[in-house]
C-alpha cells in the first residue's frame, strides 16, 4: 500500500519551503557579468557514477593548496530563491535579505579545474557539506568535502559538492533562506542557480 502525506500543517510548511515553483525575484543591485549567457553551451550536470571519487584519486587538497598559485576573488553569491548566501561565526549557514551583509562577502578561490573553495571572509569558515547533505561552516581547509565543483548553466553557477557529487548533491538555499538539504536538491531548480555579485557597495 502506497503511503501518503497526511497533510498537516508541518508537512505543508516544509513542502512549501522545498517548492520550486517559478516565481520573479527581484534582481539585487551590483551583480557582476557573467561572461556566458548562452542556453546552446549550457553546462551538463555531473550525476554520474565516474564523478563520485574523483577526489581519491587528486592528490590531497593540502598538497593542491601548497603547490600551485591560488586566485581568490571577492564576491556575494545571490540565490535565484532571493537570498544572498551568508556564512556566520557559529557554523550555520543560510540567507541574508540584506545586499551587504559582513557575513556575505565571500572568498571565492581556485583549487583545481572547475573546482572552488568558498570562505566567509568575517567568519573565516569554508563553505562545507557533511555526510547527511547539510552545508555548513567548516574551519579545516584540508577537508575535502569544502570543495566544490562550480559550472556555468545558462546565466547562472551551480555549485556541486564534489565529495557527494556522485549523488548529485548542490548548494541550495530554500525560499525561507534556510539551506536546501544535498538529497533534496536537483540540476535546474531555482534554488541551486546563483549570481555573483559585487561584495561592497559601488559607488
Amino acid at each position: 500500500m502506497t503511503s501518503t502525506c497526511c497533510r498537516c500543517l508541518c508537512c505543508r510548511e516544509e513542502s512549501s519551503e522545498d517548492s520550486d515553483l517559478e516565481e520573479e525575484v527581484p534582481l539585487p543591485p551590483g551583480l557582476l557579468p557573467v561572461q556566458n549567457e548562452s542556453k546552446a553551451q549550457e553546462t551538463v550536470p555531473i550525476h554520474t557514477p565516474s564523478a563520485s571519487r574523483e577526489c581519491l584519486l587528486d592528490p590531497p587538497l593540502r598538497e593542491r593548496l601548497r603547490r600551485q598559485p591560488q586566485l581568490t576573488v571577492r564576491k556575494q553569491l545571490f540565490s535565484m530563491t532571493g537570498w544572498n548566501l551568508a556564512i556566520y561565526p557559529d557554523m550555520t549557514i543560510k540567507g541574508t535579505r540584506e545586499f551587504y551583509n559582513i557575513y556575505a562577502i565571500l572568498e571565492v578561490r581556485a583549487v583545481g579545474k572547475g573546482e572552488v573553495q568558498v570562505r566567509g571572509v568575517d567568519a573565516g569558515l569554508f563553505l562545507a557539506m557533511n555526510h547527511k547533505g547539510k552545508i555548513y561552516g567548516e574551519p579545516n581547509e584540508l577537508k575535502e568535502n569544502t570543495v566544490w565543483v562550480e559550472t556555468l548553466s545558462g546565466a547562472f553557477f551551480n555549485y556541486l559538492n564534489k565529495k557527494h557529487a556522485h549523488l548529485g548533491w548542490y548548494l541550495g538555499i530554500k525560499k525561507s533562506g534556510k539551506g536546501k538539504q544535498g538529497h533534496k536538491t536537483e540540476y535546474g531548480q531555482r534554488a541551486v542557480q546563483f549570481l555573483p555579485r559585487h561584495p561592497y557597495p559601488i559607488g
